[in-house]
């Protein structure tokens, strides 16, 4: 049975994926794309878009190319998102342990081979996300390989919150009742669910945490 939880509970555990909601990534699909010559100009400039346009014409191998160079070579260029920041200094205040949890394999799958968990840590550790000596660091980065396994490591660490940009892995089978589960969705394209909350930027992520446990 999950313990009730409360906001100045300090051992709340707070599961969070990588990929497009710590890390932002903006335009670097596009430019991606451009690079490897599988884009034409109308395919648009968001993941969503792009990801779209590809599988739509039966090239979800180019998709996969682009993912690879991205989370590889570019990954230097990606950002913080915007509120992340705040959002780990308010657990840091209160005490809340803050677990990055992905699924990301060792290495890229088709074309160019890239190791993609390494550029990630380099990437953590250079915007003082993880690492020693960093005040409110995480407490542990986990990449596992698949979508199963990640929801498996959820359950393992006992999050009582998982903050997500796919409601797949909100949605998962397998993922134990009692988490409160957060869709991060700042284009506000999901469709709502209700399986799990729904916010827009990591301003409401704090006010979904503040309401719920106030």
């Amino acid at each position: 049975m999950k313990r009730s939880l409360k906001l100045n509970d300090v051992d709340m555990i707070i599961g969070i994926d990588f990929d497009n909601t710590i890390i932002n990534y903006s335009d670097l699909f596009y430019e991606a794309g451009l690079s490897l010559g599988v884009l034409p100009d109308n395919a648009g400039f968001s993941k969503k878009t792009i990801r779209e346009y590809l599988i739509g014409i039966g090239r979800e191998d180019d998709w996969i190319k682009i993912q690879g160079l991205v989370y590889g070579e570019y990954i230097r260029n990606a950002k913080v998102m915007d509120g992340f920041s705040p959002f780990s200094d308010l657990c840091y205040e209160n005490g809340w342990k803050i677990f990055i949890i992905s699924h990301k394999t060792q290495d890229s799958i088709v074309g160019e081979k890239f190791n993609l968990r390494t550029p990630a840590i380099n990437w953590l550790e250079k915007n003082r996300i993880f690492g020693m000596d960093i005040r409110g660091a995480v407490e542990g980065v986990f990449f596992e390989a698949t979508r199963s396994e990640k929801v498996g490591r959820i359950n393992q660490l006992g999050c009582d919150i998982m903050i997500d940009d796919l409601a797949e892995v909100l949605l998962h089978p397998d993922l134990l009742e009692g988490i409160i589960k957060i869709l991060y969705d700042p284009d506000r394209k999901s469709t709502p669910d209700p399986g799990y909350f729904t916010a827009g930027s990591w301003d409401q992520i704090c006010g979904i945490i503040e309401r719920h446990h106030g």
